[in-house]
């Protein structure tokens, strides 16, 4: 397992539904461990994502719901993919765009061949690019 990986938390226990969304559009994605909290619990409701390790393309990632925290995601960070081809990069422009927004609108850029950054229902923030 990586020793370094970023850690989002989603204050709305939107973790699952998140998981579920990204690991449906991009290839070689895998849940690599999943934890639930349970019971009573200040930091998230029983049953929500107390922790999931996953990767994206080899890219490891950890997430987790939390009720506990007022902070939330930012666009100043986000992720950046180096999507296959152009019908990946359209995919997942248009599944992330389902209740979320641009950033950087969806074209050719001196930098890329196709490139957009959105902002999905969730606040996560992603720079999909073809080079």
């Amino acid at each position: 397992m990586n020793q370094a990986y970023p850690f989002f938390m989603f204050t709305n226990c939107m973790a699952e539904e998140a998981i579920t969304l990204y690991t449906s559009i991009f290839s070689n994605t895998k849940i690599e461990n999943l934890e639930r909290w349970t019971g009573d619990n200040p930091m998230g409701p029983a049953g929500t994502i107390q922790s999931v390790i996953f990767t994206i393309k080899g890219a490891t990632f950890r997430f987790m719901d939390s009720t506990g925290h007022a902070h939330s995601l930012t666009p100043s960070t986000s992720i950046f993919v180096n999507c296959d081809d152009e019908a990946e990069l359209l995919k997942a422009h248009e599944s992330l765009m389902d209740g979320g927004f641009e950033l950087m609108g969806l074209g050719e850029y001196p930098f890329a061949k196709l490139y957009c950054w959105v902002q999905d229902k969730f606040g996560l923030t992603w720079q999909l690019s073809l080079t």
